[in-house]
Parts: structure tokens; sequence; C-alpha cells
């Protein structure tokens, strides 16, 4: 079904550089597998589809500050002199 060939193929077109393309054959061979038994299920009705939550049971949206140690993890980060986050640098 896969080949290096094609794994190769959608590396350039994602733009990642892959070193052994063969080690993903097996893997998106499965994944496709699992497609097409997802293609081959079948439902009586669109009811089985969806299930519609009411507004009125969903939570209320809260700002919860995320802490470790009881210290803000804001106030642990690394930050330059002008208060700037810092991140480790992306290639």
């Amino acid at each position: 079904m896969v080949d290096n060939t094609e794994i190769k193929h959608l590396a350039d077109l994602i733009k990642v550089e892959l070193k052994e393309p063969e080690t993903y054959v097996k893997q998106v061979e499965q994944i496709l597998n699992y497609f097409e038994s997802l293609d081959k299920v079948e439902f009586a009705s669109d009811e089985q589809l969806r299930k519609e939550i009411s507004f009125d049971s969903l939570r209320e949206d809260k700002n919860e500050p995320f802490s470790i140690d009881g210290k803000l993890l804001i106030e642990k980060l690394n930050k330059d002199q002008n208060n700037f986050i810092r991140a480790p640098k992306m290639i």
C-alpha cells in the first residue's frame, strides 16, 4: 500500500527531514487501515452520530492561574530585562 517514495514525498510536502522513511511505512499503513475500518461502520440514523448537550449542563469558565509549589508559573519562568518570557530558540 505505502512505500518509501510516498513517505519521502509527504515529508517534502510538510517540510520535514526524515532520516529513515522506511520506519514510518508500517505506521502509515496502520493509520490507513484504521480509517478503512471506520469507513465500513454503518449507522441506522443520525441520532447515533450526535448527542446534543444543553447549555445549562456546561460548567462555568473560571480563570485559575497555574501554580507550582504555591508559586505562580508565570513567576517561575525566566524573563529578560524587559520582563519578556524567554523561550528556547527554535531552529
